[in-house]
């Protein structure tokens, strides 16, 4: 529990986020900050946060120090195009390959390493963390090595690029490099036949009962509101990611932001063979 009076909520920039954060009514008590997935998690980890959408794969090692918030989330049902892998070669000649791994994600790059190594039986070369850095937007982006960046600022010679959020969406709409272009979610409803859940609501353990209900509230109302206006959502995104509203309209039909028993089924899935593997 926070020390102090003020609650400190993560918010993820995300498109596939809004239907939680746009218009989301707090109190003065609460201090929102904006993270990346895999930065929330670090976060979290490190006491930063009180509250957030955080990403499964974080979720899990830190149970005990945070709790579900109701059964919010992010998931989908087969294709989401949120979590994608660009790929010079078919996902089967992978094998002793190099794969780029956008640092802004943590669940995602666990899902790879469970799909190429225990889906595909693959043993990658590397798997080397770059960063993504904005707008990476536009029809004219041609290739993600021109813009992307290695732990150490050197332009990694990857065979193949994890991208995640706004960034897949965007490279997807723009890509004339790329010939192949997996996406995990369903790579994972193919293979286990479960929804593939990205991040869980949760809070830090021992924070009071009436603050949990309050933000809960505060989280139905808002995404209520927001189901019902994924078309303006949708066109008030349009020109900053560059993408049609159309296209981003069927985008955020997809997900589901409510999870019910497949879903729980499929968390319980991922952090089994997850922590099968030792990737948790």
């Amino acid at each position: 529990m926070s020390t102090t009076t003020t609650t400190r909520l993560a918010r993820v920039p995300y498109l596939n986020s809004a239907p939680f954060f746009r218009g989301l009514s707090l109190g003065a008590r609460y201090e929102v900050t904006d993270c990346v997935p895999r930065a929330l998690g670090q976060m979290a980890a490190a006491g930063t946060i009180d509250a957030g959408l955080l990403p499964l794969a974080d979720y899990l090692r830190l149970q005990g120090a945070f709790e579900r918030l109701g059964r919010f989330g992010i998931a989908v049902r087969g294709r989401g195009r949120s979590v994608l892998l660009f790929s010079r070669t078919p996902i089967l000649q992978l094998d002793g390959r190099t794969i780029a791994v956008t640092e802004e994600t943590s669940t995602s790059a666990v899902l790879l390493r469970l799909l190429l190594e225990h889906r595909y039986r693959l043993a990658p070369a590397a798997y080397e963390r770059v960063r993504v850095p904005p707008p990476m937007a536009g029809v004219d982006e041609d290739v993600p090595t021109s813009k992307m960046e290695g732990p150490h600022g050197q332009d990694p010679a990857a065979d193949a690029w994890l991208l995640i959020g706004d960034a897949a969406l965007r490279f997807s709409h723009a890509n004339t490099r790329f010939p192949y272009e997996y996406d995990l979610a369903f790579e994972w409803w193919m293979w286990q036949h479960l929804p593939c859940v990205f991040a869980v609501w949760a809070i830090r353990a021992g924070d009071s009962a009436h603050e949990r209900k309050a933000l809960e509230a505060a989280l139905a109302k808002s995404l209520v509101m927001n189901l019902g206006q994924l078309e303006t959502i949708a066109q008030e995104s349009s020109e900053r990611l560059g993408v049609p509203s159309t296209e981003l309209q069927v985008y955020l039909e997809r997900f589901v932001y409510r999870l019910g028993p497949d879903e729980e089924a499929a968390i319980s899935r991922f952090a089994t063979l997850a922590h099968e593997h030792h990737l948790l």
